[in-house]
């Protein structure tokens, strides 16, 4: 057989295979694709793009079913594990105080009226 035809006989061909279970195995599987991505080399706006992209199915799933949010927290709960740094903040740690702000120009202490 040529090398370039498929033999449905060949026990080493790749064959993707759907499992059938009760629970949702979506945040595994999340987890599996961030850290495989990571692997690969993308940075975490990359992964994130990855999964805005309809071409890819799986993780575009994933988007559609657990929202932006959730993907976001994984992606920074992955790379944390790897201590790799995330460009947004984590949404589920605590946030710090902002320092407070003027409300416009000539508002702000030691400025001369």
């Amino acid at each position: 057989m040529p090398k370039n035809e498929i033999d449905p006989e060949d026990p080493m061909e790749l064959r993707g295979v759907a499992l059938l279970t009760q629970e949702d195995t979506s945040e595994t599987m999340t987890e599996c694709f961030i850290e495989e991505f990571m692997r690969l080399g993308h940075d975490p706006g990359q992964i994130l793009a990855l999964f805005r992209n309809p071409h890819y199915t799986g993780v575009n799933l994933v988007l559609q079913n657990r929202g932006e949010t959730f993907v976001k927290t994984k992606i920074a709960e992955v790379l944390g594990w790897w201590r790799r740094p995330v460009p947004w903040p984590d949404p589920a740690a605590p946030q710090a105080p902002r320092p407070h702000e003027p409300e416009g120009p000539g508002t702000g202490p030691n400025i001369e009226r």
